[in-house]
């Protein structure tokens, strides 16, 4: 991921290298730290891959900054890496009105799929013995439904740990 910034090329797995030695950890202690092998941390150094976006999330919040400094400045040079670490400790209020709207939102769509399939199933359970093409759309819609509560459950799960970071 080479981002162009100031007229100067950043790339991500310099800063990863840079930040991963700036904290005394080898491949290894890095990647037992955020969940991975020590494979991916060499891949993402020598920028033959990019982390989900998890894993950037996990990397940024071990390095003390976060992902739009991991990405996008040159964190070798150490008065961009102070103040990319400074402002990564201090969050603002707007930034936490924008994560609490996040998880308003999240449990109006979750009511709103729990009432869906609670009409769903009433209505199903009412009719009877369905044909075979109504038998096949309530299928697709069940799969539908856990694929998105599962969205939704990671989903919330991100801000918990978001709101866990804020405190």
């Amino acid at each position: 991921m080479n981002l162009v910034n100031d007229n100067h090329t950043i790339s991500l797995h310099k800063n990863i290298r840079c930040l991963r030695k700036r904290l005394n950890l080898s491949q290894e202690e890095l990647a037992g730290k955020i969940g991975l092998n020590r494979g991916n941390i060499a891949s993402y150094e020598n920028g033959s891959a990019e982390p989900k976006i998890c894993n950037l999330l996990k990397l940024s919040n071990l390095f003390g900054v976060s992902m739009l400094d991991l990405t996008q400045h040159d964190l070798s040079d150490e008065r961009t890496y102070l103040s990319a670490s400074k402002s990564y400790q201090q969050i603002s209020d707007s930034e936490r009105q924008i994560v609490e709207q996040f998880g308003n939102k999240a449990e109006e769509i979750e009511k709103v799929f729990n009432g869906l399939y609670t009409c769903c199933r009433f209505k199903t359970s009412t009719l009877g013995e369905l044909p075979k093409d109504t038998q096949i759309l309530l299928s697709n819609f069940e799969q539908l439904y856990e694929a998105a509560n599962t969205l939704l459950c990671n989903h919330k799960a991100l801000l918990d740990f978001i709101q866990y970071r804020m405190k």
